[in-house]
């Protein structure tokens, strides 16, 4: 099988900070509820350098009103630092919002595994989620050809 030969991504990560973690094990129990992750992000460029952006992502396990409690509520807030290669021609802010989110949900991923992997009741893995959003609608452009008549 022949290696595909990698080329760096216009997004660079500069730093990733964890500036919240709360996870609570619920107590065990005959039976949990299912539960619910809410996923929150915001994104901004910087006013400074168009280049440079930061993403907050704050994940939320929260229990489903009427059920039982689930294994685990919480929440973990996550801040991510990028950059946008220079020469990068594409959306950059469709980028950072699909891209970024996700590398800092797969952060959030395994901290909440490894929390919960040490816990009473067993390790939780965040489900995948997709960040994809559709590129805008390119506006039609129309085409004007001079004719004499």
């Amino acid at each position: 099988m022949p290696k595909t030969q990698l080329k760096p991504s216009p997004l660079q990560l500069i730093s990733q900070d964890t500036l919240e973690v709360a996870i609570k094990a619920s107590k065990a129990g005959d039976a949990f509820g299912s539960g619910n992750i809410a996923v929150d992000r915001e994104v901004e460029q910087s006013a400074e350098d168009p280049n440079r952006w930061t993403v907050m992502l704050d994940v939320t396990l929260q229990a489903v009103e009427g059920e039982a409690a689930p294994p685990y509520t919480g929440h973990i807030k996550l801040l991510g630092f990028y950059k946008v290669h220079e020469d990068y021609r594409g959306d950059s802010d469709r980028l950072i919002r699909i891209t970024g989110a996700s590398m800092l949900y797969g952060a959030a991923r395994e901290m909440v595994s490894y929390i919960t992997a040490r816990s009473p009741n067993g390790m939780l893995t965040l489900p995948s989620i997709s960040f994809y959003e559709e590129a805008p609608a390119k506006k039609a452009t129309k085409k004007v050809t001079n004719k004499k008549t």
